[in-house]
């Protein structure tokens, strides 16, 4: 019982500090308007229901797309999005396949 809880606890924290490297890695690139495509909120195999958000944006002409995913109050989060809506991504300049939401700065 304690593994699981500490699996669940490592997870959680691998991808905190992942999610904020690749936040404070994309500060300087700029920001694109981002429209929300798809919002859904599947049952993740542990830890609770994860949140995706679908998005496309263009970047000097391009069109491209990406996924966001939130894990803590995922259900909430999904309920409050708009299909259609904008959304501000950071996309990085040398690769713009890249992107980052820029929501959770």
């Amino acid at each position: 019982m304690i593994g699981w809880y500490f699996e669940v606890v490592i997870g959680f924290l691998v991808r905190n500090v992942i999610r904020f490297a690749k936040l404070r890695s994309s500060e300087a690139w700029p920001v694109e308007k981002g429209i929300i495509s798809a919002a859904t909120c599947p049952a993740a195999v542990y830890g609770g229901p994860v949140a995706e958000l679908g998005y496309t944006y263009t970047h000097k002409g391009e069109y491209y797309s990406g996924i966001h995913l939130k894990r803590s109050s995922a259900e909430n989060y999904v309920s409050q999005i708009h299909i259609g809506s904008q959304i501000p991504v950071r996309v990085k300049p040398t690769g713009p396949e890249t992107s980052v939401v820029a929501l959770d700065e």
